[in-house]
Parts: structure tokens; C-alpha cells; sequence
């Protein structure tokens, strides 16, 4: 069957590079099989190889389903099991691509279905799918083309039919808002807050009316001096945000990380901003901003693209604004995700006295593959910051003014 389908342009430009890639994704993440894999993987009747699938891929006792039947087991370092020394996987190597399982087949692809149509897109927690969607200084483009799909292909999202009426007005004036480099990202973003905070307070029957009006006034503002002076000069609370930081932090390391690579980067942010439970808050705000004009601003002055595609990616792969429970949160959430980035990339020029666009690649993977991927981690910051009074305007805004 053939559907239309929908993906940014560097998705055609993805390959796994295998052994040279620098963050495998065997290591550090449970590893599922579905069901029909997992049966082909029993009736495999060649020597050696069948002995080994055998040993290290078990069945899923805990909630089990057809898509995660069974489970490939770690080994100590927290690496597949069908990992060769070299880098390179025996299912793949021995039995060929059709019996690798489906999320092996699939990753670092996102699939989502949008009414008729299939989305298709990469996450940036794979270090190769991080450098084609976010060193593109022209910006994130998308094709419409149409292909021969897999019967049993499998979705990673699906809109709900009660969403698809205002999805796609919704999605494209925000990434209109965030590819318009006439201001800058932080700008964008507080144009997109203002603008989802109104349409939240909106009763949904009456968006047909409202909504497009509102996207002409939002738009309207980035063209605005008045008003885009007024954003800018919106006052800064660079105590709130290491104090939000160091909970944020808290947090994090309560659940224990397995990336190593992430590690680096949190050890290199904690320590040169000094964000441990002894260091005086004021202490940590100097260094903040000191290795923010010194080091990350120059340097974001020529790079904020990266952000930017960062930014589009993540609307574009979540189905944001649909990916929480209302319109807000989705902004809360992507302000998160940002603010965190910043704020590990403003730590880590301190601590390398500059970035290199190799450091910010670096960081935005390992943050995706530790944060973005632990849906229980996010679940539990949005509580906790819905149950401290700081899912709000004024708050974001906070988080976004350097």
C-alpha cells in the first residue's frame, strides 16, 4: 500500500556509520523484541549464532506485548550481548537486516500518523542523526513524497482525530515562529508562549473563530519594535534559574545515568558553575554569566541554528503542541528541554573556556538519549513543576532570559 508521507530533508541522508559511530545505541538502553521477531530468533538453526540468541534474548515477564515480546540481554559494561568486539552487530552481520528486530530496524527513526499520512523523522540521540538535524545552518526543510509502506509498520505517535482539526494551523505557525531569524530564539520562543498560553484559555469551540486572528497578531509581533524591545527588556531572575537548575539537577542524578558521554557533560556543567548543595547561589549566578558573555554568546551569535533545528525537530517528532495534556504543558516541556541545554552548554563553555559545534553535538545527544528518551523523568518534572507554582508564563520566560 502506498502512502503520502511527510519528512524533513535531511531524513534521506541518514545512514548508520556502525563500528566508528562514537555512542552506540546497544549500550545503556533496554533493548525490547517483538513477538515475531522474537520467534524467528527460536527457529534459527545456524550453529553458533542459534546458541547465542538462545542465552541473551529472553522473554519479557513484565507487561509483555506483541511489540515488546522479549528483551536482548546487557552485559556488564551495560552493552548488547550481540555486540561484537568491533562494533558491529552479529544479527545484522550473520542473518542479515530482515532479522534484526523492529527496534533495531527502526531507530534513530521516529514514525508518527497524521490522519492518512506518515511522518517520518530522526531523534537526536543518535549521534549521526544529531550532526544531519542540527549543523544545517539553511534550517530544517520537509519533503511530501509517497512510498510503498510495511504492512505491520510500526508507529511511534498517532494524532488523535479530535486534535487533527487545528494540528496542522498550530504546528506550522510554530515553526514558522522559530525559522523567522529576523529576532532572535529566545524572542521566538516567548512569542509562541504567549501565543499557546491565549489559545489555552480559549474554549475550543470557539477556535474556529479566534485562531487564525490570533496567529496574525502573534506573527505581527515579531515585526513590531515597540513590542520586541518590551520582550527584550523583560527583567532577568538569573537566581531563579540556578535554583530551578540545581532541583532540576537534584532530580536527574536521583535516578542514576548510564551514559557516560552525558556524564561528562553534567560533571563539566556542575562543576565549573559550582551547582553542588554547598556553593552560595549567588556564587554559581557570577559564573553563569561570566561564561555566558565570555564564551556562549560569541559563539551562539554564529550557531544559533543549532538551537533553532533542535527546536523544529522536536515540534516536528512529538506532535507538539498535542504532546501533553494541553496546549501549555507541550510549551513547558519544550522550554524545559531548552533551558536545560543552555544551561549545560553554558557550563561546559565555562569549563572549556569556549564551545566547539563537536561539544554541542556532543551534549544534545547524550542529553536526548538520557533525558529526552526517560518518559518517567519528564512525567515527573512537570509535576513537580505544576506542584511549585512554576508551569507560567512569567516562569518560562524566566528560564528563557539569559
Amino acid at each position: 500500500m502506498r502512502r503520502e508521507i511527510l519528512f524533513p530533508e535531511y531524513f534521506k541522508e541518514f545512514s548508520c556509520v556502525g563500528a566508528a559511530c562514537e555512542d552506540t545505541c546497544c549500550a545503556g538502553w533496554k533493548v525490547t523484541v517483538d513477538k515475531a521477531s522474537f520467534q524467528k530468533y527460536r527457529n534459527i538453526r545456524t550453529p553458533g549464532i542459534k546458541e547465542e540468541l538462545k542465552k541473551n534474548i529472553t522473554r519479557e515477564r513484565s507487561n509483555p506485548s506483541d511489540s515488546a515480546y522479549g528483551k536482548i540481554k546487557m552485559n556488564e559494561k551495560n552493552v548488547c550481548t550481540m555486540l561484537t568486539e568491533d562494533g558491529w552487530c552479529r544479527i545484522h552481520s550473520e542473518l542479515g537486516e530482515e532479522f534484526l528486530c523492529n527496534t533495531c530496524t527502526v531507530y534513530p527513526r521516529n514514525f508518527n500518523k497524521v490522519e492518512s499520512r506518515i511522518e517520518k523523522s530522526l531523534t537526536p540521540s543518535c549521534p549521526e542523526a544529531a550532526r544531519l538535524i542540527l549543523l544545517n545552518n539553511e534550517g530544517i526543510t520537509f519533503i511530501i513524497d509517497d512510498e510503498l509502506m510495511k504492512e505491520n509498520e510500526v508507529m511511534n505517535g498517532q494524532l488523535q482525530s479530535s486534535d487533527e482539526r487545528y494540528f496542522w494551523d498550530l504546528r506550522m505557525f510554530t515553526i514558522e515562529i522559530l525559522q523567522n531569524r529576523q529576532q532572535t530564539l529566545e524572542v521566538r520562543l516567548i512569542i509562541i508562549g504567549m501565543f499557546l498560553q491565549k489559545i489555552h484559555n480559549i474554549k475550543r469551540e470557539d477556535w474556529s473563530t479566534q485562531l487564525k486572528p490570533l496567529m496574525d497578531r502573534y506573527k505581527n509581533i515579531l515585526n513590531d519594535d515597540e513590542q520586541i524591545k518590551l520582550l527584550l527588556d523583560l527583567p532577568q531572575n538569573l537566581s531563579f534559574q540556578m535554583n530551578l537548575a540545581k532541583e532540576l539537577l537534584k532530580y536527574r542524578l536521583t535516578g542514576g545515568v548510564s551514559s557516560q558521554r552525558y556524564l561528562e557533560c553534567l560533571n563539566d556543567m556542575v562543576c565549573s558553575l559550582q551547582l553542588d548543595d554547598e556553593t552560595d547561589i549567588n556564587e554559581s549566578t557570577e559564573l553563569y554569566k561570566l561564561f555566558y558573555s565570555e564564551y556562549y554568546a560569541p559563539f551562539m551569535h554564529n550557531h544559533e541554528y543549532i538551537l533553532e533545528n533542535y527546536a523544529v525537530n522536536y515540534v516536528f517528532k512529538s506532535l507538539f503542541p498535542f504532546d501533553q495534556p494541553n496546549l501549555f504543558e507541550s510549551y513547558v516541556m519544550l522550554l524545559v528541554n531548552i533551558s536545560l541545554i543552555k544551561l549545560h552548554l553554558i557550563g561546559m563553555a565555562g569549563h572549556h573556556k569556549g564551545l566547539t559545534t563537536g561539544l554541542v553535538i556532543k551534549l544534545i545527544q547524550s542529553y536526548a538519549k538520557t533525558i529526552e528518551h526517560n518518559s518517567n523523568y519528564l512525567q515527573n518534572v512537570r509535576e513537580m513543576l505544576k506542584e511549585s507554582g512554576y508551569s507560567t508564563m512569567a516562569h518560562m520566560i524566566v528560564l528563557l532570559k539569559s
